[in-house]
């Protein structure tokens, strides 16, 4: 088989492709001309250049292909306006959805987020209002996912839902918010850190559970792509393990992170335009629980689970060999 993957370069999507091909696949990879290629050097894949949020692009790469993965998204906790994170997210959605309509494709595998759910009562379906959600970044995924689904029933396209707790492993190069953790943790950047609830799940799991859900979803359903549930402390006692570096001091109380993060947004975002250090969507996030059983779509799609500390090696390898780690001698497990 042949399949597009948009965003190829990203965290998920080289993942992505690397199983792919490892399974045998072509792959025809979407990337912008300015996109960081670290994680596609080597690989034996069709690059071609282009953007989602233009319409024509999506009809040129789609043609020929069996099946298209959208994996391409703006995943940040800040950006300049609105307007970037819709127009990536819900518009770039819906032209890749029409140009593989218009290419002929059959199906399409869009990934979304399993923190949506964390905002509805029961933890398996989107909210049924977007009041809670703490981001630009969550309400325009909670609107693409809506789109794709109204696509899929309106186009008898098919559409499935590939939705990620949160991913952690190798390849995370710019880095996504857990990776800038786990990332300042290993420079000894956290001197202190807000604690929060999550589901944690190994990245390359996240991408055989793509092909999974190519294979055998169902059209119009959401399979959440998790593993294990924890709290960002317990994270960090994992990675001092894994490196000997020490924990942080000390856990800061929510209300003076979301002062600071008030402080910074005004003279970093506002008054500067340049990206806050400590957005304030990002501490407001981790009054979210986002603790979810995934069991029940891991047994239907037969996803692997990798343990979570070796998830997290795999990642401190991946800073480490790459050159993120300023001191990498200080990191001795």
């Amino acid at each position: 088989m042949k399949y597009l993957v948009t965003g190829a370069n990203g965290f998920i999507g080289s993942n992505l492709v690397k199983d792919l091909l490892g399974n045998g696949h072509e792959v025809r990879g979407l990337v912008r001309p300015t996109s960081n290629k670290i994680n596609l050097e080597g690989l034996n894949l069709e690059l071609v250049e282009g953007d989602i949020r233009n319409p024509e692009d999506m009809v040129k790469v789609a043609e020929g292909v069996d099946g298209v993965f959208h994996t391409a998204a703006l995943y940040s906790f800040w950006a300049a306006s609105y307007d970037d994170f819709y127009q990536t997210n819900v518009e770039g959605t819906i032209n890749v959805l029409n140009g593989a309509k218009q290419a002929g494709v059959d199906r399409v595998v869009v990934t979304s987020t399993a923190s949506l759910l964390a905002h509805s009562n029961d933890k398996h379906s989107l909210p049924e209002s977007t009041d809670q959600l703490p981001s630009d970044y969550k309400l325009t995924k909670y609107i693409a996912e809506k789109e794709a689904l109204k696509f899929a029933e309106d186009t008898g396209l098919q559409v499935v839902i590939a939705s990620p707790t949160v991913p952690i492993g190798p390849g995370d190069y710019g880095p996504t918010p857990t990776g800038r953790l786990i990332l300042e943790f290993l420079n000894g950047k956290m001197k202190g850190y807000v604690d929060m609830q999550f589901n944690l799940v190994d990245v390359e799991d996240v991408a055989r559970g793509h092909l999974l859900a190519m294979e055998k979803g169902e059209s119009g359903k959401r399979y959440v792509l998790g593993h294990k549930n924890w709290s960002l402390s317990d994270v960090i006692r994992i990675l001092s393990r894994l490196t000997g570096l020490p924990e942080p001091w000390f856990e800061i109380p929510y209300p003076i992170a979301l002062t600071a993060a008030w402080i910074d947004e005004f003279f970093e975002g506002f008054l500067m335009n340049q990206k806050p250090k400590v957005p304030i969507s990002a501490i407001n996030s981790t009054r979210v629980d986002e603790r979810i059983d995934p069991s029940p779509w891991v047994e239907e799609l037969g996803l692997p689970v990798t343990p979570t500390a070796k998830s997290l090696k795999k990642a401190v390898d991946w800073y480490l060999d790459h050159g993120y780690v300023k001191n990498p001698e200080t990191v001795k497990p």
